[in-house]
């Protein structure tokens, strides 16, 4: 079990989800609705069953409110104590300067997720494979679903369905898999037109393995000395693409009390900060280490520190290791493909994020008694509607995920599309394959396949559309 007093979670819901636009203009990423919760519910639920109590969320200002209403209202199975940290709109915050805010907030050790992961794997595991290490940093990987990997039809225009990859190349350390030795994205490979070795880390690790199949799930488990370091180095902005990239680097080199500038170890390639008068991440490790001296790890006879004088140089301050999720489902929904896998998925695994009691589970139904269906309509076993819902006579819905207090019309078809709150879908339209926002307005016998529709819009009597976004735009007036 996990003690409250050593471990802080994190949950980063400041992202404005630049890469799918088309559904965050209107609003925050966090808050997009995933089956019958708004997104940032999945991993808050995936904390409170690891064993934590608190949770802090970074956000927006702009963003509290409504963050606040959707979590106590909406989602009244939260149970754990939650803390909204506000960043100021006017300002961009990374990833790095968020958790710099509340570096004060966290204790020992920090588990630090993003608010788009959706996943069924136990934190437990990963929890227990840096405490197996002894870990400084212990990431979360995953390899992406066939399902997004593959070039599936999706929604909006087809000119924007690219994306950019997020996947790192990692070093691992041939002698022990879990141990990362080199870290870089492969979007700086591909700028970068060559990837330099030192002779000494070659001559240390002859073996590496680089792999690429890996994607970074954005999960972190940080201990303190990292978080103290990060706190004196204000130039580092982003966890992933920053700071990572330093501890990987430096988790081979030496300490030495007053040792030149210079650096005394090993290096890694994959990015680095340039030295200054400040404090190295070292130095925060040795530090860390002294305040081990005096328990069990400086008395064993095995220690690696027994019997050394403080002017011998200390090696393997700081680790790096991973931890890999082979089954089960696992994306980060930071894409209009990834969001739209997550809810199509949702219905299957909605189970996994209930209480744990099996006879509390049964109760989850896709289809909730507030629903009301009228005669010789078919809602497959593989869709989740919302409370409040009003489906009309000879009704076809597959493979779907309808919000709440929807209205739908009699021998409307909706197929494999994702159906947000407060839409009106009138008699005979056909909706195959899309993502329709809130409170969205759509006549009789439309058509419309592979679109997606923006929040309050409404789309005219016997329209169609194919790869289409349909949302209106602003109007301005030069005078």
């Amino acid at each position: 079990m996990l003690n409250p007093g050593d471990w802080t979670a994190v949950i980063m819901a400041a992202g404005g989800g630049s890469r799918m636009t088309d559904l965050t203009n209107q609003y925050p990423k966090a808050l997009l609705p995933v089956g019958r919760h708004p997104m940032i519910w999945y991993p808050i639920r995936m904390l409170e069953k690891s064993g934590f109590s608190d949770i802090i969320i970074i956000t927006r200002q702009s963003w509290q409110d409504q963050i606040q209403y959707s979590l106590t209202k909406n989602s009244p199975q939260i149970q754990a104590k939650l803390d909204i940290v506000t960043l100021s709109d006017e300002e961009d915050f990374g990833t790095a300067d968020s958790l710099r805010l509340v570096a004060d907030k966290i204790k020992n050790t920090a588990v630090v997720v993003s608010c788009d992961l959706i996943s069924d794997c136990d934190f437990a595991e990963l929890i227990s494979v840096h405490r197996k290490h002894n870990s400084s940093l212990t990431i979360m990987l995953s390899q992406l679903p066939s399902a997004i990997v593959s070039e599936t039809s999706v929604p909006g225009q087809k000119s924007k369905q690219k994306q950019t990859s997020e996947k790192i190349s990692i070093g691992f350390d041939s002698s022990e898999m879990d141990r990362i030795i080199f870290w870089k994205s492969q979007i700086d490979m591909i700028e970068d037109e060559h990837v330099t070795f030192t002779r000494k880390f070659l001559e240390s690790f002859p073996n590496t393995r680089i792999q690429s199949s890996w994607t970074d799930c954005h999960v972190y488990i940080i201990n303190k000395f990292i978080i103290k370091y990060l706190q004196e180095r204000d130039n580092i902005s982003s966890l992933s693409m920053e700071l990572i990239p330093t501890v990987v680097k430096k988790q081979m080199s030496a300490h030495i009390k007053d040792r030149p500038k210079e650096d005394t170890g090993l290096s890694s390639p994959g990015g680095d900060l340039k030295d200054d008068k400040k404090k190295d991440l070292v130095d925060f490790a040795a530090e860390d280490n002294e305040n081990l001296k005096s328990g069990v790890k400086f008395l064993s006879l095995t220690s690696d520190s027994f019997g050394l004088s403080d002017d011998v140089p200390q090696k393997n301050l700081i680790g790096c290791y991973v931890y890999r999720q082979t089954e089960g489902f696992c994306v980060r929904a930071n894409t209009i493909s990834a969001y739209f896998e997550a809810c199509k998925q949702i219905p299957r695994l909605m189970p996994k994020f209930l209480m744990s009691s099996p006879k509390k589970n049964d109760q989850f139904q896709n289809v909730p008694q507030s629903t009301t269906i009228k005669p010789k309509s078919q809602v497959g076993t593989d869709c989740m509607l919302g409370e409040n819902v009003s489906i009309g006579e000879k009704v076809s819905i597959k493979k779907s995920v309808i919000g709440t207090n929807c209205k739908i019309g009699d021998k409307v078809k909706i197929t494999n599309s994702v159906i947000m709150d407060h839409v009106d879908i009138q008699e005979s339209s056909n909706i195959t394959n899309c993502i329709i926002a809130n409170s969205v307005s759509i006549g009789i016998k439309c058509e419309l396949s592979n679109c997606i529709v923006a929040q309050n819009q409404s789309v005219s009597t016997m329209s169609s559309h194919t790869n289409e976004v349909l949302c209106q735009l602003m109007e301005v007036n030069f005078e």
